[in-house]
């Protein structure tokens, strides 16, 4: 009999941010286990939102059963609440971030138990606002997965901060990605494990290569951002790029969560919006450069290790970034930056660049592969 692991977290699979939770995933089901990924919910008040309807539309058709994973082994589901928390009035009472799940439609504790994960061999939590779970159902064994420094995001409400450490101190192990993230999570020393993120290599290294119609029509050399534009992208500090490199082109590919009207204004900077992740690799090979403009004094910069790196690097572009500690221990053949005048200089030396294969090794050396091998041994050996 297979092996049953039910997955808590954050990101919904059809998410154009493929992050971590996303590959483990596939990784398990690839290992013979049956896993129901549930992402966070939503809300009839969701649809209000003009501004993340293509979002909440691909949410829904996972809560209506519409979506298939792709994956034989793996379903995928997205509950629907009558209210979610988050940081609003209202929404970001205790009640609601304690109990919200009692008011799903249908309920989501039923629906989890009669698609057959009401007992589980694994626990996995990459959210906290799903932190009933470990009340709810029978498990073996249950892990918690920590990307970032939580606290700092500004929708996490001072109740779901009491709820991540309630689900800290009930779970076995907690797996954290980044080495600054130790003295977040210090109280639970006899927990934790260091699993740093990686990359799907072959989607990467051996995918369709063929230029995208927009990118096209792009001139040449391209910088390309892949990624959330939210509130930890240096907007400003791009700003100031933009203007020193008219030479070059800079690609932004993601979701806009911030005002970033003054780039806009730029005659070198193209928004393309998202993309899918299957399509990501043929705008990656068609650049020059891979870039990460990150705002280091944001309080959650400090602790990411970046997927986009090892992303960029798989398809063999040189990275240029701003400089933060976590950079500095990955010890990546990225360009550091300190400021807006050496990002300049790491882009224009990025341009000179003619040895690609270095920038290979590396992410070939950094897969989901070696991090599940990893995530495999700690659940069999925690207790």
């Amino acid at each position: 009999m297979s092996k049953k692991i039910l997955m808590a977290t954050g990101n919904y699979w059809t998410s154009p941010y493929h992050v971590g939770s996303h590959q483990i995933a596939k990784l398990f089901v690839k290992d013979g286990w049956e896993v129901l990924f549930i992402s966070d919910p939503i809300s009839p008040f969701h649809f209000l939102m003009k501004n993340k309807r293509g979002e909440v539309l691909n949410r829904y058709a996972i809560y209506k059963n519409r979506i298939d994973s792709g994956y034989k082994n793996l379903n995928t589901y997205v509950p629907m609440a009558l209210f979610t928390p988050n940081e609003k009035p209202l929404f970001n009472m205790g009640v609601v971030a304690n109990y919200w799940h009692k008011f799903t439609m249908p309920n989501i504790i039923k629906y989890v138990k009669q698609a057959g994960f009401g007992k589980v061999d694994l626990l996995w939590f990459d959210s906290f606002v799903q932190h009933f779970w470990i009340d709810e159902i029978e498990y073996k064994k249950s892990i918690l997965r920590v990307a970032d420094r939580n606290d700092a995001f500004k929708k996490v409400n001072l109740h779901l901060k009491k709820l991540e450490k309630k689900l800290m101190n009930k779970v076995n192990r907690i797996i954290y990605t980044a080495t600054t993230l130790e003295a977040y999570l210090c109280e639970y020393k006899s927990k934790l494990n260091y699993v740093p993120n990686g990359v799907e290599i072959e989607h990467f290294l051996n995918s369709n290569r063929e230029i995208p119609e927009d990118l096209n029509k792009i001139p040449k050399p391209i910088a390309i951002y892949v990624g959330a534009i939210s509130e930890w992208f240096g907007v400003d500090f791009l700003h100031k790029v933009v203007r020193n490199c008219r030479n070059i082109s800079f690609v932004l590919i993601g979701k806009e969560d911030v005002d970033i009207s003054k780039l806009r204004e730029e005659p070198n900077i193209f928004i393309l919006g998202p993309r899918k992740y299957n399509e990501i690799p043929r705008y990656l090979h068609n650049s020059d450069i891979g870039i990460i403009p990150f705002n280091v004094k944001h309080p959650i910069v400090k602790s990411i290790n970046p997927l986009k790196l090892y992303e960029y690097m798989a398809c063999g572009l040189p990275v240029v970034t701003t400089k933060w500690e976590e950079l500095e221990v990955i010890n990546s053949p990225a360009y550091l930056a300190r400021d807006s005048d050496d990002f300049v200089n790491g882009l224009r030396s990025a341009l000179q660049e003619k040895n690609k294969n270095k920038y290979i090794q590396f992410a070939k050396h950094n897969t989901w592969k070696e991090s599940y091998r990893k995530i495999n041994t700690i659940w069999l050996n925690s207790g």
